[in-house]
């Protein structure tokens, strides 16, 4: 459970390092590479869906993963 907690937490900090460096007024090598080979919109959707999108998901299903291992959302089951 634990485990499963702490890649939530993590993947939380990277969509919110991504939007922070996304949002912000300089604009990061990687960004400016994926504008020039696959155009301005490309290139930003692209970004935003592998460093934002991507660890979000990550971040929801750890996140239920450790929840449900750890009882809070199982069936009742008989306590033996």
């Amino acid at each position: 459970m634990q485990l499963d907690l702490v890649r939530s937490l993590f993947a939380i900090f990277v969509v919110i390092v991504s939007l922070l460096r996304l949002m912000s007024d300089h604009e990061y090598f990687r960004l400016t590479a994926m504008k020039k080979i696959w155009g301005r919109t490309r290139g930003l959707l692209f970004h935003f869906l592998v460093n934002v999108v991507l660890p979000l998901l990550a971040a929801l299903y750890f996140l239920c993963r450790s929840i449900t291992s750890h009882g809070l959302l199982s069936p009742l089951s008989p306590p033996f």
